[in-house]
């Protein structure tokens, strides 16, 4: 445990070398014997030794515990729970920012004639900084003037022309009614055509496509007879030459047949004869195949009935040749006869027959390209029907286009006559005011009047070109020169307002809700002065910042010139006042695993006694705790590092400055207040010895218990050369 520092006391040396003495133990009381004589010599020396001591304690030297024949007793400095008002407040720090940052530009274009200021020279609200070249502006203005002159000029002619006029009003009246019944009977004549035209159109359309798909019909009709007369034509052609072919071939057949059996057989004869029966035999059958597709086309619909006759009466002819041949080859094995001979003259003749009816068959031919020829001149004939049909509807485009021409001219007759009727309404209009104001009379009025407020807003563009602060404050940026251009939008200056100066700080996020606006704050500038000055919370602005979460707050300043933007201040900001207060100073208040407690010394007797006490904590401001449970107000609180038992008693000394305590026997104590820096010193038992002297000045204060007066200042004890500053009252 360490041992506090005993506070240096400002009670005499006198007082406490009696004080000691009355604390030694007095030796028993003598017998009636004779006093030995070292026991006189004993006394002088505890005597000497207990001076000695106090004078090593008015010196700094030790700061132990004191010791003394009678019980040890730990001196501690003891302060009062006090009440009273409890301040708490904020210290931040930032930067002056002016409120009122000006782009200054020009409301106009034109060239920078001359500039007035420079960077960081101070201007006041309406001074010139900057003038353009108003040459043309002046020019404008003058021509201006001049057009209002014409304007009053022309506004008094209206006015003087005036009955004229009037006449000239009837006169339109009259002229648009004319115009108007002109117009009307163009749109009935207009409509008459149109209405003629609507009902032909119907008509013509309607015949001439008629015409026409009667005409495609008899086209298609036409080609299609003209295919099937080609189809029977070609089919008659093969057939009619294929039956003339096997007749010649049949009769050729049929004579050498004659003269075979007239003239006997031989063995080449005889292979012949089979050679024929073959060649029968593939004509029999190649005529087989052609009347079977025949037949299969024919009931398809894809051939006429002339052309399967034909194919029957080819493979009828083909059958009766094969039959032929092969009794010819049977009469050439078995040898002529008489009979044979006459058979075979008979099949000669018969030969013959067959090749007149089939030559007979040629007309067939005939009457079938005759029927091609026919067609042919039908679809030639339907062709041309074809194209006049589609000459007619040519002429579809054309009734149509007249219609559509019937109709715009119908619509601009009635937009003609519309247009009349219209003027006729404003000519009647004008005529109903000509008694009153006329029209052009306003109207000259009110050209008068534009022509004067060009006038006026050349004037102001001309004022335009000279450029003034429009606040009280300090050239921060120049970025024009005379000679360069200056437009609408363009910086010519940059001013700062320095009678709208604002502080800005930082606020962590923890105190935003003990700010308000209007809440008092004090500020201070170390560029102008340390002292502070007055303001209010302007505004909160309701963003933090995302990495360090903290509020940005401005702080109106007061208006001042030597309040210069971007200088850096610290501000302090009244954040909790609590009145009737119980406070104990911070270091004073210990914790065990987050319990506060303090140690309590109570009175009992000379000393006290210590006492642990938990105590429950509120607001700390300025070195100050709020108590408000555990203690009371006005008890005695044990100040240090020190850690006690319950029941230890110890030597108290109030004040944090100076000392008043309790000390001595018998009852002489000192109690009081005490203000400024010292030490307090313990009271003991002790003896003491040498000398010591002392100076200071100071101011004394009586004592409570009217017991000694102290005197509290500066003063020196030799020894150890220890120095204090106060002021004490025993």
């Amino acid at each position: 445990m360490q041992t506090p520092t005993r506070p240096e006391r400002s009670t005499d040396a006198d007082s406490e070398l009696s004080g000691a003495r009355n604390r030694v133990p007095m030796a028993p009381a003598p017998t009636p014997k004779k006093t030995p004589f070292w026991i006189p010599i004993a006394i002088i020396v505890a005597l000497l030794g207990a001076g000695l001591f106090v004078k090593s304690r008015l010196g700094g030297k030790a700061d132990t515990q004191r010791q003394s024949t009678g019980p040890t007793a730990k001196t501690v400095r003891v302060v009062k729970v006090s009440t009273g008002t409890l301040v708490s407040n904020l210290t931040v720090t930032g930067q002056l920012r002016s409120n009122q940052n000006v782009n200054l530009s020009s409301k106009i274009s034109g060239l920078v004639s001359a500039v007035y200021v420079n960077e960081g020279q101070k201007v006041s609200r309406g001074q010139l900084l900057v003038t353009l070249d108003d040459a043309d502006l002046r020019q404008q203005v003058e021509a201006n003037r001049a057009a209002v002159e014409a304007a009053r000029v022309r506004l008094q002619q209206t006015q003087l022309n005036l009955p004229a006029r009037i006449a000239q009003l009837q006169s339109s009246v009259d002229q648009a009614q004319a115009q108007l019944q002109n117009a009307t009977a163009a749109v009935n004549s207009a409509n008459a055509r149109y209405q003629q035209a609507l009902l032909q159109e119907p008509a013509t359309i309607t015949t001439t496509q008629s015409q026409l798909e009667a005409a495609k019909a008899g086209v298609r009709s036409a080609q299609a007879a003209l295919k099937q007369a080609r189809e029977t034509a070609n089919q008659t052609k093969g057939s009619v030459n294929a039956a003339i072919a096997s007749a010649q071939a049949a009769l050729s057949q049929a004579r050498a047949q004659l003269d075979q059996t007239r003239n006997g057989s031989r063995a080449q004869q005889v292979a012949a004869a089979q050679a024929q029966v073959n060649l029968a035999e593939a004509q029999l059958a190649d005529a087989r195949t052609n009347l079977t597709r025949q037949e299969t086309l024919f009931a398809g619909g894809a051939t006429a009935k002339a052309t399967v006759d034909a194919a029957q009466t080819q493979f009828n002819v083909a059958q009766a040749q094969l039959e032929a041949q092969k009794q010819n080859l049977s009469l050439i094995r078995e040898g002529a006869r008489t009979e044979e001979v006459r058979a075979a003259e008979d099949v000669v003749r018969q030969r013959e027959a067959g090749l007149q009816s089939a030559q007979a068959d040629q007309n067939r031919v005939l009457a079938a390209q005759s029927a091609v020829t026919q067609a042919l001149a039908a679809v030639s004939s339907a062709q041309e029907q074809e194209r006049q049909a589609l000459a007619s509807q040519a002429t579809i485009p054309v009734t149509r286009q007249e219609t559509r021409a019937a109709l715009e001219a119908l619509n601009q007759a009635r937009a003609q006559a519309n247009l009349q009727a219209a003027a006729l309404r404003q000519a009647k209009v004008n005529l109903s005011q000509a008694p009153g104001f006329r029209a052009d009379v306003p109207a000259s009025r009110a050209a008068l009047a534009q022509v004067q407020a060009n006038l006026q807003q050349s004037i102001v563009n001309l004022g335009y070109a000279r450029i003034f602060s429009p606040v009280n404050g300090v050239v921060s940026t120049k970025v024009t020169d005379v000679g360069q251009s200056a437009g609408p939008g363009t910086t010519l200056l940059n001013l700062v307002a320095l009678d709208n100066v604002v502080f800005e700080a930082q606020i962590p996020e923890s105190q935003l809700a003990q700010i308000q606006v209007g809440q008092p704050a004090r500020v201070t500038v170390t560029a102008i002065s340390n002292a502070p000055i007055i303001g209010y919370v302007r505004e909160i602005i309701p963003v933090a910042d995302e990495r360090l979460r903290q509020f940005r707050v401005r702080i109106q300043m007061p208006p001042s010139d030597r309040l210069t933007p971007g200088a850096f201040a610290r501000g302090s900001l009244q954040t909790q006042v609590i009145t009737n207060a119980m406070t104990v100073p911070d270091e004073v208040i210990h914790t065990d695993q987050d319990q506060p407690y303090v140690y309590v010394a109570t009175p009992s007797g000379d000393m006290a006694v210590v006492k642990k006490k938990v105590v429950k904590v509120g607001a700390s401001a300025n070195g100050k705790t709020q108590i408000v449970g555990g203690v009371g107000a006005g008890d005695l609180i044990i100040t240090g590092n020190s850690t006690f038992e319950d029941g230890t008693k110890v030597i108290t000394s109030e004040g944090e400055g100076g000392s008043s305590g309790r000390s001595g026997r018998g009852g002489d104590s000192s109690s009081g207040e005490s203000s400024g820096s010292g030490t307090s010193a313990s009271s003991g038992d002790s003896s003491t010895s040498g000398s010591s002297s002392s100076t200071g000045s100071g101011a004394s204060s009586e004592s409570n218990n009217g017991g000694s007066k102290g005197t509290g200042g500066t003063g020196s004890s030799g020894g150890t050369g220890s120095s204090g500053s106060g002021s004490s009252g025993g």
